[in-house]
Parts: C-alpha cells; structure tokens; sequence
C-alpha cells in the first residue's frame, strides 16, 4: 500500500519539481553567474542546456518524464524505507537531486537556491537523528566535496563548476562516509562513460560544457535507496 501511496504522491511531485527546475533554469542565480566567471560562464552561455523548457510536445514530454522517474523512485523508496519519518527524509533527498541534475541538463547550472538549503538540512539531520554520526557525516561530506573541487579548480569550472562540487558535498553528507564511496564510483562511471561517448561522436568538443550534476545525483540515488542514508541503512 505504502509503495503505491508513494508511487501516486510521486506524479503530481514530480510535475511541481519539473516546474522548479524549468524556474531555476529560466532565472539563474546570480550568486552562480559571478562565482563562475570567464571561459566556464561563456561556454554555458554559447547554448541551451540539453532539454527544453519552451512550451510545446517536447516541454510535455519533458514533464511526463519527470513525474514518471519521480513516481519510480518514490515507490523505490516505500519498498526501502519502512520508517515514515525516514522515507519523508528519502523523498526530500530524492527531490533534491531531482531539481539539480534537471536543472544542469536545462541550461549547465546546479541552483545554489537548492544546493544550500539542503547541505543545511543534511548537517542539521547528521547532528540530531538518532542513528547518525556527525563525525561521519561530515567526513562523507568533506570527502565527496573535495574529490569534486580537485578537478573543478583545474578546470576553470568547464564540465564540472563549483554547482556540482555543492551538490558532490550534500551527497556526502546525506549518504555519510559509509555510503559515499559507492555514490562516487557509479558517478565517475557514468560521467566518465558519457563525457567518452559524447566526445567520441562529435556531440560535444573539447572545451565543450557538459551537464555532470545528473551523474553526481544518479550515484547518490543508487546509493541511497540500496545502501542507506547516514543515520539508517536501507531495509
């Protein structure tokens, strides 16, 4: 029942989330603009992102996309979670990297909007829920973040900006530092395998932006709902 509930409650969240994410990207953060300046900011700015925001066939599709994998993950959680107080907490972490990875796949920018807030709620929960470890916590944090800044610096903020270092240090902290290392691997995986393929084919140049923040979240996700969370472990 509850893996339904949660699929049902899924649809109409994920259709508010698309609409979040459409917003994010269609007012940027200054804040992101000005901490990412020169030959990073240009490149974003040289094209659209990778979906759509306009209305039209394509904006709809878009969406129904977006509350389709809402709903999945959801329900992923329910059948994960038994606790209604951890699957609230879940469903809140999901969402989050729902809005960031649609939001870097709509014009190359992870909202600080959302990235702050959440690294806030996830050191708040690490220092309060009963079977967190702050310690822990902010290990998992301060690893998944440094690993993100290393190649952020050397880059200029081309292919991965100071948006996925922010959102690599919430994974951590949502995940603690016994969860993070699995996130990490699949996301270097995936946006190594997809930066390859991209490049191998012609779709992006060197030089070129690519969205990372969707790799970052689909590792946290993986990790999440099949490890656990800091302060539980999934069932």
């Amino acid at each position: 029942m509850a893996i339904l509930l949660l699929a049902l409650i899924g649809i109409p969240a994920g259709l508010a989330l698309d609409a979040l994410a459409a917003h994010f990207a269609a007012q940027p953060d200054d804040e992101d603009e000005a901490a990412e300046p020169g030959p990073a900011a240009a490149a974003r700015g040289a094209e659209a992102g990778v979906l759509v925001i306009e209305h039209g066939a394509q904006a709809w599709a878009r969406r129904a996309l977006f509350a389709g994998a809402t709903a999945a993950l959801f329900a992923t959680a329910a059948a994960r979670y038994d606790d209604p107080g951890d699957l609230a907490v879940v469903t809140a972490y999901v969402s989050v990297l729902l809005v960031c990875a649609a939001t870097d796949l709509l014009c190359y920018r992870v909202p600080n909007a959302v990235t702050y807030p959440a690294i806030a709620g996830a050191l708040a929960l690490g220092a309060t829920m009963s079977g967190a470890n702050m310690v822990d916590v902010a290990i998992g944090g301060a690893v998944a973040g440094g690993v993100f800044l290393v190649p952020s610096l050397f880059t200029g903020g081309i292919g991965m900006g100071m948006g996925d270092v922010k959102l690599a240090a919430f994974v951590g902290l949502a995940l603690g530092l016994e969860h993070v290392a699995p996130a990490l691997l699949l996301t270097a995986l995936g946006g190594g395998a997809a930066a390859l393929v991209l490049l191998l084919t012609g779709l992006r140049k060197r030089g070129e932006p690519i969205p990372y923040a969707p790799f970052v979240a689909a590792g946290g996700l993986a990790a999440l709902l099949w490890q656990g969370t800091a302060f539980v472990s999934a069932a």
